[in-house]
């Protein structure tokens, strides 16, 4: 589905993915710390790290120097070397941005680190290795906020996971900037930094750099898309795997409206337009620009203000979902799905948690009215499909939509694309009843970011045991296996059953993952209850 306007600010303002900070574990809830594992030595230098439940973390570690100061919006830069042992116990600091409702304020800059998981029990051969893109909106978000031990272990791979530039931090696109012909991507270009000490660097924690798969969900799956079409990313990774983020999620905003709103952002702060507008807002503290640069549902040339990717003809060199489509991507097997019922999180939040009452038809309407103004047919159709009778209440009527336009459709047509050029694997999570707190105004169902319970292990949304049914627990290891197989081989399948089909758009061969036991779907099964044949042309 291709979006010429950035989409509606609903999922911006709740911050998209910070529910992937739910399933977080603290570093409170760590067990079973024993003895040190060994000591790593980088070409940076010594760092030590700690055993979690047969687990060797290594954390904190800097891939690139801190962008504050004159390299505040600059491309990262090489992190500097240190001497004796650094203490990698801990988790580095969160980029600057925003408090949201389950993630914290930051006015921190010198944010650039990543962790490393590694199983104790390594041996001698080299390990494949899974690298980690949190989600968040491009707004917020931490490697932190994921524990990564349970996944490391049983899918017997090295783990990394990394923090980014995000909000204004990491997608500015200020006119000084664009006349030094400089990327304004500076998040994806930190990711693409962390790959390359993963290159570099991972032989040295027992991982393998020929096998590298990225992973990420919701903004962190568009981040996966971004780095298969983007020329910079070329050879730095093997496999890929996009979970609820599809290549059209945030990544359609045109490079003329970042530019505006950069400037908008530099008056905002006292920095007249014009030359020398940069060196101003550099002056400016991390706190005046993280607060100064929230999304607040504004527009600017009619579309709606946020900061993202755009295409700025260095990183990114034309529309994500469009290159897919034309082959125009780097080919490595691919794994892409979605949850039954994404929307589910942001009536929950955006809707219920904030207005403390059910949707009303009005707000429905403003919806519709949003994403199908230049059609009124259209807008009548949507109207007439997501209905309270259809989806037996209007909460879940606006849920089905937001899952609809936002995630299912668009994953589908994804895989369809990936499939005509590379192994493609395509999956919905439709587990309903994950251990989570409940919404008393509708049921949160298979949500954004339900399958993180299942692929992390952990939970911290509900104190104690993770509590997963026996049925639950068979399905969460089968989930592991799968993406730890695909990262060690580039196809999800062992010599254990149940088989996942390679995806093919003429036959049954989309899974199904549910407790209840996994089944194969036709994509045709999926469009028409997902209703794509409406919202295709939105």
């Amino acid at each position: 589905m291709k979006h010429t306007l950035t989409r509606h600010p609903l999922i911006p303002l709740l911050s998209f993915c910070v529910w992937s900070s739910a399933m977080a574990i603290s570093a409170h809830a760590e067990t079973q710390l024993s003895a040190t594992p060994p000591t790593v030595q980088t070409s940076q230098g010594a760092v030590s790290g700690k055993l979690i439940n047969r687990v060797r973390a290594y954390l904190g570690i800097p891939y690139a120097a801190a962008p504050v100061g004159e390299l505040r919006w600059q491309a990262p830069q090489p992190a500097a070397a240190w001497r004796g042992t650094r203490d990698g116990t801990a988790f580095g600091e969160r980029c600057a941005q925003p408090a949201s409702f389950l993630s914290p304020e930051s006015v921190n800059e010198d944010c650039l680190f990543l962790n490393v998981h590694v199983p104790n029990d390594v041996g001698h051969g080299k390990l494949p290795v899974m690298v980690w893109f949190h989600g968040g909106a491009f707004l917020s978000g931490s490697a932190a906020d994921y524990d990564m031990t349970n996944l490391a272990q049983k899918a017997n791979a090295v783990i990394v996971s990394i923090n980014y530039r995000v909000g204004a931090f990491g997608f500015i696109r200020q006119p000084e900037l664009v006349a030094q012909n400089t990327s304004s991507n500076l998040g994806l270009q930190d990711q693409q930094a962390a790959l390359r000490w993963v290159r570099a660097q991972i032989g040295r924690f027992g991982g393998d750099a020929s096998r590298v798969t990225l992973f990420g969900q919701s903004a962190g799956g568009a981040s996966v898309c971004l780095h298969m079409v983007s020329p910079q990313s070329k050879g730095l990774f093997h496999r890929a795997i996009l979970q609820s983020g599809a290549c059209n999620l945030l990544t359609t905003t045109p490079a003329a409206t970042m530019q505006a709103q950069s400037e908008v952002l530099g008056v905002k702060l006292g920095c007249e337009k014009g030359p020398g507008q940069l060196a101003c807002m550099r002056q400016k503290s991390a706190d005046e620009v993280m607060r100064t640069s929230v999304p607040n549902g504004n527009e600017i040339n009619g579309v709606d203000i946020r900061w993202t990717p755009v295409q700025d003809g260095i990183s990114l060199i034309g529309d994500p979902a469009s290159q897919v489509r034309k082959g125009q991507f780097h080919r490595v097997p691919t794994i892409v799905g979605s949850t039954r019922d994404e929307g589910r999180l942001f009536v929950a939040t955006e809707y219920h948690q904030a207005l403390l009452a059910p949707v009303n038809q009005s707000q429905v309407d403003e919806y519709i009215h949003r994403i199908a103004a230049h059609d009124s047919v259209l807008a009548g159709r949507l109207r007439d499909t997501y209905t309270a009778q259809t989806y037996g209440t209007l909460d879940l009527a606006l849920s089905a939509l937001l899952t609809d336009y936002y995630f299912a459709c668009d994953a589908m047509h994804d895989a369809v694309a990936f499939s005509r050029y590379v192994p493609t694997y395509n999956y919905e999570f439709t587990e309903a009843n994950a251990p989570l707190p409940q919404d008393p105004l509708m049921p949160l169902g298979a949500l954004h970011g339900a399958e993180l319970i299942f692929l992390f292990q952990s939970n911290s949304l509900v104190p104690g045991p993770l509590g997963l049914t026996a049925s639950q627990q068979k399905l969460s290891d089968q989930m592991i296996r799968y993406w730890g197989r695909f990262a060690a081989t580039g196809n999800p399948n062992s010599f254990l059953p149940p088989y996942w089909p390679r995806f093919d758009p003429n036959r049954p061969s989309s899974l199904n993952f549910n407790s209840s036991g996994q089944s194969v779907f036709a994509q045709e099964a999926f469009r028409q209850a997902h209703q794509c044949a409406l919202i295709d042309p939105l």
